[in-house]
């Protein structure tokens, strides 16, 4: 009870911050504008974000790929799952034995979506940045459980993803940096129970590498590094 308690402070304040930064930082459209009409540069990032499912933590694991204009907007591609998948979620599969005798095998959560995402950065400097990722994706949960080293499905619901968030980033020096991820998971299927579990607010603590700064600075002049 008391852990549910505070998982609803907690997303109440994450639902609020986002709400104030939103109402502060109405996205700019000629910044936006400026930042289209540049040409764009790639990007790849991991990252791993805690959430909640049943009251238990839970990691997402993430790795996204696409194109980043002007150094304020970023547009891309992702793929998400629940990693590692943890016992805390188990459920029992039944099954029918021999004399119509029941018996159970445990069962695991998986969780995967393949998602679209843009980030926009309202505030940068040299060192700072805060910016709003959205990111939207689909993909399925079940559980999987095996009987006699045959594996099986149970509980499968394709899954609507919807993850708008606020992220702040501090440089420290030219190619590492922290940050940190706030935000909120919404999920949409025809499960009720499904929705309930992974409904969730999110947070991530990074240490972050910039690859693309680290490429450029020991090779200056390739052509690759003109389009990081």
């Amino acid at each position: 009870m008391k852990f549910s308690l505070s998982k609803k402070v907690f997303t109440l304040l994450i639902f609020f911050l986002i709400l104030s930064y939103l109402i502060k930082a109405q996205p700019a459209l000629d910044t936006i504008k400026w930042a289209f009409q540049q040409n764009p540069h790639l990007f790849a990032k991991l990252d791993t974000r805690n959430s909640f499912i049943e009251n238990s933590r839970a990691k997402i694991f993430g790795v996204k790929i696409g194109l980043n204009f002007g150094k304020r907007v970023h547009i891309g591609i992702g793929y998400n799952q629940l990693y590692p998948p943890a016992r805390d979620f188990d459920s029992y599969y039944y099954f029918k034995k021999s004399a119509n005798k029941i018996d159970s095998v445990t069962s695991r959560l998986r969780l995967f979506y393949i998602s679209t995402h843009i980030e926009y950065i309202f505030y940068q400097t040299k060192h700072w940045e805060l910016s709003i990722p959205l990111q939207i994706g689909i993909g399925k949960s079940y559980y999987v459980y095996s009987i006699l080293n045959k594996k099986g499905r149970t509980q499968e619901n394709w899954n609507f993803i919807y993850e708008p968030a606020v992220s702040v980033e501090y440089k420290i020096v030219k190619w590492i940096g922290v940050g940190a991820d706030v935000g909120f998971r919404f999920a949409i299927t025809n499960d009720r129970k499904i929705n309930q579990k992974f409904n969730s607010p999110t947070y991530a603590f990074k240490l972050l590498i910039y690859y693309n700064e680290i490429f450029k600075s020991i090779f200056p002049n390739n052509k690759l590094s003109k389009n990081m």
